[in-house]
């Protein structure tokens, strides 16, 4: 952290927010096509103008501005940035077409962009804005960054530097550019997966596309106001679960699927992942068994534990109606969510299994001599001191926003419980609700769950430092030394 004692470079931030603009005038123009295969040519025009004007603006601020060099503190910044205003620019034809407040179409834009599936739209809004955003869940699932690294962006340290900000150290390949484009291949094989499933267990085209782009990203909108509860049998919800379940689980392991599974099987997180989901599904079952579940006890147990911890936040029940000890269920599978480099949110299976291994390590030293040298493993990897206290200032970070949030809404007259369980649901981008979230919301407390469904996509970190003045200003110490000398 020791870059941010100089500022960010304003114009460096600018051009490659430029860059992205102009690819995401493109995602912007895919609603407009789906308006014109529907008949709607209002929304042609509201979702074409748009991305017209998108396009110009960031074609503009491309050519008026040179090339730079960016460094990490940069690249956090551009990060942090893309999902607010990814979501601003996805609300205004929104808002045109649907005739929804701005507000309440900005939190719909920020729950598809965040692939958090929180809703506050009135029912019967059309087809169109079903459409646009479920595109926007599979957009925000991969992330546009994805798009300006494979298209738009040369190799070198710069892409690499937005890549690390966005993905971390995750590679599959040995440069960035062909990381990012085996990982965009990977998105859209396990999403026409997804969509055959669905086609296969009885939903309409329609359905089964918006469904499958929701899955994958594990966002969780969906077509039907009781989401899949609306739909009989269990050949539907066995699909969802297993299109979450290729979307919360990372993607670099995909490609060692066909060359060698045993590996994938081997997997620490994997494995705690299914382990998670296994005994999180009986203890979830042996709470609801007094509820009059009836013989669909198992499988409906399974699909929520599997909605939760994936972070994709479908339903078939109403969680409305669930005893204290249920919510308390769904809300440890939502803050666990799914593994690194997938589309899930929530802390990461990763994090927890790291927590456990420095839990473990600080027992065994009690035993041995202080000299003693106790690596921390996770498989083959030596974790690193810098990645514990990263670990410990996400919790901490985390906790807090969870108890301040929840705080607020209890201000407002919510429920201890319904207060935790909606907060989790935003700040682990589940978007499952009991029924808080509403377009009746006080306006506050929808900013509070847009402010959640940010920190939980965007990880926490890089929101922070938008708001830290020695990200934009250079500090007036380190001022009054270069006048001294």
């Amino acid at each position: 952290m020791y870059e941010l004692h100089t500022p960010v470079n304003p114009k460096a931030v600018v051009k490659y927010i430029g860059y992205y603009l102009i690819a995401f005038a493109f995602v912007l123009f895919v609603p407009a096509i789906a308006a014109l295969i529907l008949g709607y040519m209002e929304g042609v025009v509201d979702y074409g103008l748009t991305s017209v004007v998108v396009f110009i603006i960031g074609y503009l601020i491309y050519r008026s501005l040179p090339d730079y060099d960016l460094e990490a503190k940069d690249a956090l910044i551009i990060v942090a940035l893309v999902f607010p205003i990814s979501a601003f620019l996805s609300a205004i034809p929104m808002s045109l077409t649907t005739g929804m407040p701005f507000i309440d179409a900005y939190f719909e834009s920020v729950s598809a962009v965040t692939t958090t599936g929180l809703s506050v739209a009135p029912p019967d809004v059309g087809p169109l804005f079903l459409f646009s955003r479920s595109w926007g869940q599979w957009v925000g699932g991969i992330g546009i960054i994805l798009v300006v690294l494979s298209v738009l962006i040369s190799p070198g340290t710069t892409a690499s530097r937005i890549y690390k900000a966005n993905y971390g150290d995750m590679k599959i390949r040995p440069t960035v550019i062909a990381t990012t484009r085996t990982l965009g291949k990977v998105y859209i094989i396990i999403t026409l997966i997804s969509v055959v499933l669905l086609l296969i267990s009885g939903m309409s085209l329609f359905d089964s596309i918006c469904h499958a782009l929701c899955c994958v990203s594990t966002g969780g909108f969906s077509t039907r106001a009781a989401s899949i509860g609306a739909y009989g049998g269990t050949l539907v919800p066995a699909s969802i679960s297993v299109s979450c379940l290729l979307g919360a689980v990372s993607f670099v392991l995909y490609p060692s699927l066909l060359r060698n599974p045993g590996k994938v099987l081997k997997n620490v997180e994997l494995r705690y992942f299914l382990t998670f989901i296994t005994v999180g599904s009986m203890v979830f079952a042996f709470t609801i068994a007094g509820e009059n579940m009836g013989y669909g006890l198992i499988p409906k147990s399974l699909f929520q534990v599997i909605s939760a911890i994936t972070t994709a936040g479908f339903s078939t029940m109403d969680l409305s109606i669930l005893s204290e000890a249920s919510i308390a269920v769904l809300i440890f599978m939502m803050w666990m969510g799914g593994n690194v480099g997938s589309t899930a949110g929530g802390i990461k299976i990763f994090r927890i299994v790291l927590l456990l291994k420095v839990v473990h390590n600080v027992l065994l030293r009690l035993f041995l001599p202080r000299e003693a040298i106790t690596p921390i493993k996770i498989e083959d990897h030596v974790i690193e001191s810098d990645e514990i206290y990263n670990l410990v200032t996400f919790m901490l970070l985390y906790t807090l926003i969870l108890i301040v949030s929840s705080f607020i809404f209890m201000l407002y007259g919510t429920n201890m419980g319904n207060s935790l369980f909606e907060v989790s649901s935003a700040l682990s981008t589940v978007g499952l609700s009991t029924g808080t979230t509403s377009a009746a919301m006080p306006i506050v407390l929808k900013f509070v769950l847009i402010f959640d469904m940010l920190f939980g996509r965007i990880e926490i970190i890089p929101l922070l430092l938008l708001f830290m003045p020695g990200t934009w200003m250079r500090r007036k110490r380190e001022n009054k030394r270069n006048v001294r000398s």
